[in-house]
């Protein structure tokens, strides 16, 4: 299967080498405004060309300022489309993304590829026995280098807002958002959300400020406690270490782009899901 890559800074190369390693791809065009370094594929810094390339699939990963825009012209060419997370700047974004999409009868996954992280594809399959009662996410890492055009909620808290919705099945009902600028007076990098479902409570916390990296997501359930560490792929059932597929979490998400492009079932979020995280951090 053909796929082109539009944007190869970090996020695009990280899907470059995945598919490079993935027998049911073949990255066939490659197109950034730059060109910085060599490449094992045709490379455009023409995106008019680049969609001439006839691809099956296109991925985009370039900044969320410049998604919707890029999707004007990507969705008149190519009927399977991953936008990398946030969808969007905001939920007037999202709309019209998802107006193109139809009206051209484009299928759209979004990246949040934390669905893929084995540590989450297993609780979510622990699950199906099990009655939440409460989520608790961690997220901290160093101020990012790479990051220009959103603060840490667009660009981290949508992560975990999407696997609340994943791992519970429910809707968030209410919500209140905390949150500091410390390093830059217009982009937050330290904030709380609070969060209630029918039956849930759950709590986020995402911080650029601190010295350690940690990803970690601890559920309480009626009958039992999980903890997963999502930076080493580990999961916890009361205490107890459960066994996990080694594969990375963009390979599995890779493979359920795959699934879409053949009309098959799959967890790959859609434009409905990138909706209901943005609607969170806009409307509470």
């Amino acid at each position: 299967m053909k796929v082109g890559i539009i944007g190869l800074g970090k996020m695009g190369q990280n899907h470059l080498n995945e598919l490079s390693k993935n027998s049911h791809f073949k990255v066939s065009t490659l197109f950034d405004v730059v060109k910085n370094k060599e490449f094992n594929a045709p490379f455009f810094t023409n995106l008019d060309k680049f969609l001439d390339q006839n691809n099956d699939i296109i991925i985009i990963a370039t900044p969320t300022n410049s998604h919707l825009e890029i999707a004007k012209k990507v969705f008149r060419k190519c009927k399977c489309v991953l936008i990398e997370k946030p969808l969007a700047l905001n939920l007037d974004e999202i709309d019209e993304i998802s107006n193109l999409a139809k009206n051209h009868g484009v299928k759209v996954g979004v990246g949040f590829c934390e669905r893929f992280n084995p540590a989450i594809l297993t609780l979510k399959q622990e699950l199906k026995n099990e009655e939440i009662i409460s989520i608790n996410i961690q997220r901290f890492s160093t101020y990012p280098q790479r990051i220009s055009d959103v603060g840490i909620l667009q660009d981290l808290a949508v992560h975990d807002l999407d696997l609340l919705h994943f791992l519970s099945g429910e809707k968030i009902i209410s919500a209140n958002i905390l949150k500091i600028f410390n390093k830059d007076e217009l982009r937050e990098d330290e904030s709380i959300i609070t969060c209630k479902f029918e039956k849930v409570i759950a709590c986020i916390h995402q911080s650029w400020n601190s010295t350690q990296r940690l990803r970690k997501i601890t559920l309480v359930g009626k009958n039992h406690f999980y903890e997963a560490n999502l930076a080493d792929f580990s999961l916890h059932k009361d205490g107890q270490n459960l066994k996990l597929e080694t594969q990375t979490p963009l390979f599995g998400e890779h493979m359920a782009l795959y699934d879409l492009f053949l009309g098959k079932e799959n967890y790959l979020a859609n434009i409905k899901n990138a909706y209901e995280v943005q609607e969170i951090l806009e409307k509470f």
